[in-house]
């Protein structure tokens, strides 16, 4: 049977997004957006799986530290998990803009990655995103795309 999957993007969707050219740079920073977490909850309960994928250039430009970012997104699950869900994997891609790499969005590379790690049937997935990089990654990789 397959794997019910929504694949999310977390800056803009699942938390405020930082003003144009900053980031989420700390545990400090970051700010739920109303509902999220219940809508995470609530699709946990209903059997779905939780990827959260994620373009995080701020490591990049050496605004922030893969620690920060980890530290970010413990915090994050904890939260989830102390409401009754569940992230499931966090991806992400620490390049930056101009690095032609697989993964940053609007490639389809830690989809991909993902669909090979769970066995996930792209053509059943949901991409919630909220730009048009989230909308053109869900659709190079086949997925139904919901975009804010």
């Amino acid at each position: 049977m397959p794997i019910k999957t929504i694949f999310l993007d977390r800056d803009g969707v699942i938390n405020e997004k930082a003003p144009k050219a900053d980031y989420v740079k700390k545990w400090a920073d970051f700010r739920w957006i109303a509902g999220s977490k219940k809508a995470i909850v609530l699709l946990k309960k209903h059997g779905f799986k939780i990827i959260v994928v994620s373009n995080q250039a701020g490591i990049a430009r050496g605004m922030m530290t893969k620690d920060d970012l980890y530290e970010i997104h413990e915090k994050m699950i904890e939260e989830v998990k102390s409401l009754g869900g569940a992230i499931d994997a966090i991806y992400c891609c620490l390049h930056g803009w101009d690095e032609n790499c697989e993964c940053r969005k609007p490639k389809p590379g830690m989809i991909f990655q993902a669909q090979r790690e769970f066995h996930i049937d792209l053509s059943k997935t949901f991409f919630i995103g909220d730009d048009i990089r989230d909308e053109e990654a869900g659709r190079a990789a086949g997925c139904r795309n919901g975009v804010r």
